[in-house]
């Protein structure tokens, strides 16, 4: 990542220069300075490439850095920066410190709050038990800048669930040799999925090694003035040469406790269901592939444990402020994953941030990230409990890696685009993600317009391929697959390539048809293929009637057909050689002779009438075997065609004559069509006569209804009239298919009239009558 230098962070600190970096609340103040004046700068965080460096500072627009070297060089732009500088006796530890005092009597100052981060130029590593530049913020004697690592995760029963990695009688100070350091700046150890390669942080910083933010909670007496002491120290002389470290302070506060009241906690309405809480893990469960803690499941985007803002990060407090998150991710074997006990599973060295990817060591393995919310005031809660099935979240086994990014091979060769036998071509492609360690590469040719990839190359399995004469005329494409130590192979395809220029014919043939000078239907002629330069080592051929090509004639010889009768036939000849296009030259043409169908006159059996059958019949067809087909014509449209011999009339034909044409076929013969004579015009149908029934009670008030069964063919349409005595009811309720009786209709009979009718069909008219209406 190029970025412009940063400027030198500012080295004039005073007493009030470090309050004001520091955020100092009221009632508390900076006393005194010690250690040499450039030991000591303040850290603006409106340089570009400072605002975010390890997260630090958590607020505020500045920060107080203290060094056992030159402070002023710890944002000097460059990797190569280093702190390294003796202030004292050649070989003396060097320190530098500040006094912050609380004045007595402060209101609420019942626990003192510093954010602070510990940095170094030196190689990590040293046993426990050789001292080394150490970070203390001291109060009456107790250090209180404790390395808390995965002491932040304890939980519920010390006996059978307190973490196997920290002795029980404490937490270790913060010094070099004793702190998990969670990446150097610019390494691709913190990212979120997708990113994995991408740093962190620009390279800013001669930092080899940088802590996550930690805060010290100091308790207070302010029945008198209470002084805190922050110090940097060098190792005692010769345990380290002249490597330098940093602290980087920030955010002094004020709380009336420093750890009472009721706990933080995820809230419930941000989770992924009633019965699970406290986020998910997001990402592909594969070696070099990021893992990420989403806090907030039922949201598409995942929330960063530092969101500013209350609950931003998924998380509450009963005081209603930000909560603050410390992560610890552990891994164990699958047959553990449900174990509540934290002894059966191992904290991952430096894995203390909201991402983690994945390692070879975690292979086979399940991983599990317990995540404390912090507030400055309340007592810290770990979630998943081991105590609580319901929030136990962990992922399935650790897998190979998979790549989720990457991008298709491009190839590229001449600059004016047209590559030819003996030029070079070369694939270019970026980087995946995560990125891989090597390409294996395999180049293939096609056709053009072939679908697929084509055929490999023997031997092209480089990132560039030198065109030979078999791929002349061909369409190139390439494969990359990405190759990465415990990774899935993952494989990308390059767009196509194309075509290469052909080799030239010297010369090219005239090709001919041979016959015998008068061809038939049913011959078979062949084609002298004339003479071509160089040789082909095969030939294409494609014959042709009229100009159109003839399905399937692809070969040197054909059979005359009886479509070809009177038809031009030509053939298209084509080399065939490796690396030189094909060129077809047509023949002269022929025109073949056909035979001629006798054929004969088809007949017309039955009435002309709608809806009744009539039956086509031919006897004497010549030649015999032909095949025929029938076309029924209705006056001069043709309604039906197929090889049913049968057809009724349909309404539509009323009025019209009818025809049948047979057409007949056979392999030498042109097609012949013979009509029949026309039929008298079409009648109309008869309907079969159903029943006309009235149903219902004859009672003054009730309903009655018509009722028509077993008329036909369906649909027949009815039409309604109702006779009350002698006198016809009036629409609309005379002419609807049921009547309800009014008074006037007592002592009277109803009589129904109903008319059916059919297009095509005589119209039928029928009336039944009831007995007296009561």
């Amino acid at each position: 990542m190029a970025l412009p230098p940063a400027a030198p962070a500012r080295a004039d600190v005073d007493t009030s220069a470090a309050a004001l970096a520091l955020d100092l609340p009221a009632g508390v103040s900076v006393t005194s300075l010690a250690g040499a004046p450039a030991s000591r700068a303040i850290a603006d965080t409106g340089v570009d490439q400072t605002v975010d460096f390890n997260d630090f500072p958590s607020r505020g627009s500045s920060y107080l850095m203290l060094s056992t070297g030159d402070a002023s060089k710890v944002f000097e732009g460059v990797p190569t920066s280093q702190l390294s500088t003796d202030f004292g006796d050649d070989g003396a530890p060097d320190a530098s410190s500040i006094t912050i005092k609380v004045a007595a009597g402060t209101p609420g100052a019942g626990c003192l709050f510093v954010d602070f981060a510990l940095g170094t130029e030196e190689p990590t590593g040293y046993t426990a038990s050789t001292p080394d530049d150490a970070l203390s913020i001291v109060k009456d004697g107790t250090n209180y800048a404790l390395n808390a690592g995965d002491g932040y995760f304890s939980q519920d029963d010390p006996d059978t669930t307190a973490s196997p990695d920290w002795p029980e009688s404490g937490k270790p100070p913060y010094e070099v040799n004793q702190v998990d350091y969670w990446h150097r700046p610019g390494d691709p150890l913190d990212p979120i999925p997708g990113t994995a390669e991408d740093p962190r942080l620009p390279a800013v910083t001669g930092l080899n090694h940088v802590t996550s933010l930690d805060t010290a909670r100091v308790p207070l007496d302010v029945s008198s003035d209470q002084e805190v002491v922050v110090t940097v120290t060098d190792a005692p002389t010769g345990a380290n040469g002249d490597l330098d470290s940093v602290a980087f302070v920030d955010d002094v506060r004020l709380a009336s406790s420093c750890g009472n009241g009721i706990g933080v906690e995820p809230k419930p309405e941000n989770q992924e269901s009633p019965t699970a809480c406290c986020g998910v893990i997001r990402g592909v469960r594969g070696v070099g592939n990021a893992l990420v803690y989403d806090p907030i499941p039922s949201t598409p985007a995942v929330e960063m444990y530092d969101a500013p803002g209350v609950e931003a990060n998924g998380w509450r407090s009963p005081s209603n402020k930000p909560v603050e998150l410390r992560f610890r991710w552990y891994r164990t074997a699958s047959g553990y994953r449900n174990n509540g006990s934290m002894r059966a599973w191992t904290a991952i060295p430096n894995a203390d941030r909201q991402s983690y990817v994945p390692t070879s060591v975690d292979k086979g393995k399940v991983l599990i990230v317990l995540v404390t919310g912090l507030v400055d005031g309340r007592r810290a809660e770990t979630f998943p409990s081991t105590n609580d099935a319901a929030t136990w979240y962990v992922t399935l086994q650790i897998d190979l890696g998979t790549f989720v990014e990457g991008e298709a091979p491009v190839i590229s060769g001449p600059a004016d685009g047209s590559a030819a036998v003996g030029e070079t071509l070369t694939a270019q492609i970026g980087d995946t993600v995560p990125r891989q360690d090597t390409y294996d590469w395999q180049w293939y040719a096609k056709a053009p317009g072939a679908s697929g990839l084509g055929s490999s190359i023997s031997g092209a399995n480089g990132q560039s391929i030198t065109l030979g004469e078999a791929q002349a005329g061909k369409v190139l494409t390439v494969r990359a697959t990405a190759k990465r130590d415990q990774f899935a192979d993952k494989t990308w395809t390059s767009p196509e390539y194309g075509p290469i220029e052909a080799l030239t014919w010297g010369a090219t043939g005239t090709p001919s048809i041979v016959d015998d000078g008068s061809p038939q239907v049913n011959d078979v002629v062949t084609v002298d293929p004339g003479a071509w330069e160089p040789t082909p080592t095969s030939y294409s051929y494609q014959w042709r009637r009229n100009g159109l090509p003839i399905s399937g004639a692809v070969s040197g010889n054909y059979t005359l057909k009886a479509a070809d009768a009177g038809a031009s036939i030509t053939v298209d000849v084509s080399g065939v050689r490796t690396g030189y296009a094909q060129v077809p030259k047509t023949s002269a043409p022929i025109t073949p002779q056909g035979a001629t169908m006798a054929g004969a006159v088809p007949t017309i059996t039955g009435t002309p009438k709608v809806g009744v059958r009539l039956t086509g019949a031919v006897s004497g067809w010549s030649p015999v075997g032909s095949s025929l087909t029938y076309q029924w014509y209705v006056g001069e449209t043709q309604v039906q065609s197929g090889t049913s011999r049968y057809f009724t009339p349909p309404a539509s034909a009323v009025g019209l004559p009818v025809t049948l044409r047979v057409t007949g076929t056979r392999t030498g013969y042109e097609p012949l069509t013979v009509p029949s004579a026309p039929t008298a015009p079409v009648a109309k149908g008869a309907l079969a006569v159903g029943t006309v029934r009235i149903s219902g009670i004859l009672r003054v008030g009730n309903t009655l209804r018509a009722s028509t069964p077993y008329w036909g063919p369906s649909p027949v349409t009815f039409k309604y009239r109702w006779r009350i005595g002698s006198t016809y009811v009036a629409a609309p309720a005379g002419t609807r298919s049921y009547l309800k009786l009014p008074a006037r209709a007592r002592g009277k009979r109803i009589t129904l009239v109903v008319t059916a009718s059919k297009a095509g069909y005589v119209s039928v008219t029928k009336s039944v009558a009831s007995a007296a209406v009561r």
